[in-house]
């Protein structure tokens, strides 16, 4: 395949993942630290977009294979389909690159300690909303027992339920996210004090 007819396979493989997914030129620009017009002109082959670190660059950002963007395989080798997923990936991944932090052991033990609750609460409020999305959203087996707690309707004992289960982890566990953030704040910086470790599991 010939230089030009090779730009043009990547450029329009590389637009077709990019529109697949709905991103738009400058986050793939973002991600792969050029210019949103640098995208534009790899799409259109008007640049050589053959180049390793360019191929690299547009296989990490669009989550597909090198192999695939050059037209060497129709398989993507990948399992990412859908915008939200991909940007969850990407700022998962950004933490990741920026470990170990450049913080003293005390600061870098909070910022962690942190991290580990946020995920942890995320991951308790998934298992309740997947739950709730499974037994009360648009569910009839509980009729009766809606009629007879007095209810309305199954409908407004499906929502009453569902908002129930996806909100007592969060709330109930709100005020230990927040104390451990003023926990620290308020430990006098020149202090010694270890703050104080909060158990996340």
């Amino acid at each position: 395949m010939k230089d030009k007819e090779l730009r043009k396979l990547i450029g329009s493989r590389a637009k077709q993942r990019r529109l697949e997914l709905n991103l738009t030129q400058p986050y793939v620009a973002e991600k792969m630290g050029v210019t949103a017009s640098t995208i534009l002109r790899y799409e259109n082959g008007s640049i050589d977009n053959t180049k390793k670190m360019v191929l690299e660059g547009l296989s990490e950002a669009l989550h597909v294979s090198i192999e695939w963007l050059k037209g060497e395989t129709d398989e993507y080798e990948t399992d990412i389909t859908d915008k939200k997923e991909l940007q969850i990936r990407d700022v998962m991944g950004d933490i990741l690159k920026q470990l170990p932090l450049d913080l003293n052991k005390t600061e870098d033990a909070f910022s962690k300690d942190l991290l580990l609750l946020m995920l942890k609460q995320y991951e308790l409020f998934l298992d309740s909303f997947q739950f709730a999305c499974k037994n009360y959203k648009g569910s009839t087996k509980d009729a009766d027992i809606a009629k007879v707690m007095g209810f309305e309707s199954k409908d407004e004992y499906n929502e009453i339920m569902f908002l129930r289960e996806i909100t007592h982890i969060s709330l109930q566990d709100q005020p230990l996210f927040y104390s451990y953030i003023v926990i620290y704040i308020l430990i006098p910086k020149e202090t010694s004090v270890i703050p104080i470790r909060i158990q996340t599991m």
